[in-house]
């Protein structure tokens, strides 16, 4: 366990190396710069200059990316130019709430699509399965963005049963603990604020939701009918084994490392993937935080956030990986 930890820590390090490289590289090929972008419209071109020079954009950009790195062994992401203060500290304010949106998106993915995968492989080829396959299509196909829209309109616009921006109501707040409102709030035994917090969770988490049904449910279709053509599957059917007895004791332990792979690579896409979600719904995550960093070429926010959703993807996996081991026999006794 010890030896595959330390591999995927140290295969991280030229990961991140490369992915804080390319958007350095981004960054300055994209038109325009911070200090233009930030400054008012009517700033001289000495103030521009000055300010360039204090930020150090007048440097070249490997003098830049070696500051960045020096920064980063230091554990320092430097200074957002957009909101002077420590990009640590914005980061930290701010991922709280991506985690929590990718949570609740994530655990009702899960408890829609594994039932709805495992109904279609019991009934293969029947009209149920076919149902699932066209949901499954669909929900993968249309666009984040467009789902959003068409939530807003409707829960929001038409059934104004849902908020359609936001984390709490203005004026509303729990006491911070841990981050996730809907906790704090239950910590401090406020049912009203848990409440709203999971109203104004409802359509940005549902968004995610659509896109991640498609494909856990297929991948899980897909496991449990592999799992059934084992030949210990068809001893326990011939023993005059319950159907529930087979799916719970034969098909779901063995479908389940490709049910966790599939979920494990999902909520890391669901990370990266919730800025336009956030965008869309204004949701304060650090998806959000770096379409407003990206827009005034904040290069020490931008590289921060991209970095922070680099270590959060490879921790998953770590984890996965940790889990794998624990849920499969036969690579325990492979590691020993």
């Amino acid at each position: 366990m010890l030896h595959l930890i330390t591999t995927r820590l140290l295969g991280a390090i030229p990961v991140l190396l490369l992915v804080t490289m390319a958007i350095f590289g981004l960054l300055r090929l994209a038109p325009g710069d911070a200090a233009e972008l930030l400054l008012p419209d009517d700033a001289t071109e000495e103030q521009i200059a000055e300010t360039r020079e204090a930020w150090g954009l007048d440097r070249p950009v490997w003098v830049q990316y070696g500051q960045f790195l020096g920064n980063l062994a230091r554990f320092d992401l430097g200074e957002s130019y957009r909101y002077r203060a420590p990009v640590f500290e914005l980061i930290g304010e701010r991922l709280p709430a991506t985690l929590e949106l990718s949570f609740y998106a994530l655990l009702l993915a899960i408890v829609i699509a594994v039932p709805l995968g495992m109904l279609a492989a019991l009934n293969k080829g029947k009209v149920i399965d076919a149902i699932v396959s066209v949901l499954s299509i669909s929900g993968v196909s249309a666009p984040s963005f467009w789902v959003g829209i068409l939530l807003v309109l409707f829960f929001s616009g038409y059934m104004n049963l849902f908020p359609s921006s936001g984390r709490l109501p203005y004026g509303v707040s729990a006491p911070t603990v841990t981050g996730f409102v809907t906790i704090d709030a239950l910590l401090a035994g406020s049912f009203e604020t848990f409440f709203q917090a999971l109203r104004y969770l409802a359509l940005p988490a549902l968004t995610l939701t659509l896109a991640m049904i498609g494909i856990i449910s297929r991948i899980t279709r897909a496991a449990v009918i592999d799992a059934g053509q084992e030949e210990h599957v068809f001893t326990a059917v011939a023993k005059g084994m319950k159907r529930r007895s087979i799916v719970r004791r034969h098909l779901m332990p063995n479908a389940a490392i490709p049910i966790v792979t599939i979920i494990g690579l999902e909520l890391g896409a669901l990370i990266s993937g919730s800025i336009i979600v956030e965008v869309v719904f204004s949701w304060p995550g650090i998806g959000t935080l770096l379409f407003q960093s990206i827009s005034v070429r904040d290069m020490p926010l931008t590289t921060g956030v991209v970095a922070s959703y680099t270590i959060l993807f490879i921790a998953l996996n770590l984890l996965i990986d940790i889990f794998y081991v624990l849920i499969d026999p036969r690579l325990r006794s492979n590691k020993a």
